[in-house]
């Protein structure tokens, strides 16, 4: 495998647990993806809504035209103990998504919208173009962040 996706770093969650204003309480399930532990929320349990600069930290990104916020929820609570180990989590493996490959300047290599069960082979494919450095998953409808793909190797 030449990538990792990766849960949102507990630090990360935390902050931005601590400043969420929308609490809400999972009446579907699924339907609320954490982003801390890639794993949809069971009914009755209390997640936040926030927004979440995936562009975040990365200096190249500062002024990349790609960049943007986008909302995402979390388990109200510390779930960074709960991460799905699996390769490719249920949680993203069931929806439809936007895959995008950006190269070490933030700028975008290639885009895709796959069905999840497509996932795991799409970024086996953009992992492998030279030049990509990170990966970004987002829901393809509401366009919300779904999960940063760490490029393996290469």
């Amino acid at each position: 495998m030449s990538f990792r996706i990766a849960p949102l770093p507990p630090s990360t969650a935390a902050r931005l647990r601590e400043a969420a204003t929308v609490v809400r309480v999972a009446d579907e399930s699924p339907g609320y993806p954490c982003r801390a532990c890639l794993r949809d929320a069971a009914l009755g349990e209390e997640i936040v809504l926030v927004s979440h600069d995936p562009f975040a930290g990365w200096d190249a990104a500062e002024s990349s035209p790609y960049r943007s916020a986008s909302p995402i929820y979390l388990h109200r609570r510390d779930c960074s103990g709960d991460v799905d180990p699996d390769p490719v989590p249920d949680q993203l493996a069931r929806r439809r998504l936007s895959v995008r490959a950006f190269d070490e300047r933030a700028m975008m290599l290639d885009g895709r919208v796959v069905d999840g069960v497509e996932l795991r082979a799409t970024l086996d494919e953009l992992t492998a173009v030279p030049g990509v450095a990170r990966v970004f998953v987002h829901n393809a409808g509401p366009g919300c962040f779904a999960a940063a793909v760490e490029v393996v190797g290469g």
